[in-house]
């Protein structure tokens, strides 16, 4: 029963995909990437919902406290709000400068604003370095999730099945595939939590059906995660990050207006409300009689031990989807990066045919990665955002018109990826400022001094 209600709504999600791509073989680059910016509130909406909260969301915040404690959620919750009031005055500021300059990626923006082509390849080479860890953490979701199922194929085709289905659906239908999935996807998720949430407090308070409870104790909470510098940093390094994702940038495009952005980001905390119950499920996943080995797996464990089959078979439809939306966005993200920022010259068509390669290479990349990959979920999360972030000093100075070198803004850039990664590898204590945020300091400040010592002759 778990495996049928699962296929049929996989099924019907890329139905539902395909039918809104049609016609997508004819369209313009601009139309296949972000929908010439025609997408208006409601569905730019559900298109940022699937590119917030994927797979990492339902299972990186129950396994995150079930090994850390609750302190986990001091930044975890913390950037994802603070990026809510980050993205309502960021967005609208990238989505009128990427009108002006007819751009359907962040380089395009750099590129055509600082009218340099090497500028802008090294901002394409910089997120395309950075979005691999981002497939990979999904492919390591998706590789918990379909493992639930208890399927006599092995795990690493289930992993090839999941990316021909992310494959198809962007190749064949564009931006507006995902977009009509996400729909879907976004009242799976709920459900998804909601169910397994209720389920799980029903059985703490011993009105629901499961387990026995543990006749012993509990095990002794993990250390929380203590509230102190580090939260702090990687909230301000993170809620900035979270807006320069290249997918989210990509469907800032596609957004009709300003005004639909910022409509949508006062609607973007509500999504909230799961919280609670991610919480809940992680809580009582540690009293149960065996608990999960691995902390990825708790939300899907308790959902197989206290849920019906059909509503786990509902559960693990929910999950994946958020995995293949958000895997979809990054391809479309992606593909364009390569067919319009790194090769010179290509038309319509060979565009797409480029993108469409590379989405392939990218995802085949991805599931080796998370074949190869059994660490914590958000420790993935957290090596995305050193790189991602590098980009914002650059795009403040695009957005308020300073005086600056294109090749002050890559100066700076490298060298905060550098000091990023090399801090982060050499395990060097900072007093517990994330590495990332030291990488944007030194990043910022270079980009200040070269502005000064040595401006650009004239604005851009």
């Amino acid at each position: 029963m778990t495996a049928a209600v699962f296929v049929l709504l996989i099924a019907l999600a890329m139905a539902a995909s395909l039918w809104g791509g049609r016609g997508g073989a004819h369209q313009k680059p601009e139309d296949f990437f972000v929908a010439s910016g025609r997408f208006g509130s409601l569905l730019f909406f559900v298109l940022a919902v699937g590119e917030t909260y994927s797979i990492a969301t339902i299972l990186g915040v129950p396994s995150g406290v079930y090994a850390h404690g609750t302190g986990f959620l001091a930044w975890f919750l913390g950037y994802i709000l603070l990026a809510f009031p980050v993205g309502y005055f960021l967005y609208p500021a990238i989505w009128r400068a990427g009108r002006r300059h007819g751009a359907v990626t962040l380089p395009d923006l750099f590129g055509r604003h600082f009218r340099s082509r090497a500028l802008e390849r090294i901002v394409a080479l910089n997120c395309i370095a950075f979005l691999l860890p981002l497939g990979v953490l999904q492919f390591v979701g998706l590789g918990t999730v379909l493992a639930a199922l208890h399927l006599t194929v092995p795990p690493l085709a289930l992993l090839g099945i999941a990316g021909a289905l992310v494959f198809a659906m962007v190749a064949v239908s564009g931006i507006r595939g995902p977009a009509q999935v996400a729909v879907l996807k976004d009242a799976l998720m709920l459900l998804a939590v909601v169910a397994t949430g209720g389920a799980a407090i029903a059985w703490a308070s011993g009105q629901g059906d499961g387990p026995a409870h543990a006749a012993s104790p509990p095990p002794p909470a993990p250390t929380a995660w203590p509230v102190d510098i580090f939260a702090m940093s990687t909230i301000v390094l993170q809620a900035i990050g979270f807006c320069l994702v290249p997918q989210t940038v990509a469907a800032v495009f596609t957004a009709r207006s300003a005004a639909t952005l910022r409509r949508a980001q006062c609607a973007m905390p509500l999504y909230m409300l799961m919280f609670p119950l991610l919480v809940a499920i992680a809580t009582v996943a540690r009293h149960l009689p065996s608990a999960p080995a691995d902390a990825n797996a708790v939300f899907v464990t308790l959902a197989g031990a206290l849920l019906p089959p059909w509503a786990f078979g509902l559960v693990l439809a929910g999950a994946t989807l958020s995995a293949l939306v958000v895997l979809a966005g990054i391809c479309l993200a992606l593909g364009p990066l390569v067919a319009r920022n790194i090769l010179p010259g290509l038309d319509g068509d060979a565009q797409r045919r480029a993108a469409k390669m590379v989405m392939a290479l990218y995802l085949l990349a991805s599931i080796w990665g998370a074949a190869r990959f059994h660490g914590l979920m958000v420790s993935i999360n957290n090596l995305f955002y050193f790189g991602i972030t590098q980009t914002f000093p650059g795009l403040v100075a695009l957005l308020a018109g300073w005086r600056v070198r294109a090749s002050a803004i890559v100066i700076a850039l490298l060298a905060g990826d550098a000091l990023a990664i090399w801090l982060y590898e050499a395990a060097i204590g900072l007093g517990g400022v994330n590495p990332g945020l030291v990488g944007l300091g030194l990043n910022a400040a270079i980009l200040g001094l070269l502005s000064r010592l040595w401006p650009a002759r004239s604005p851009p």
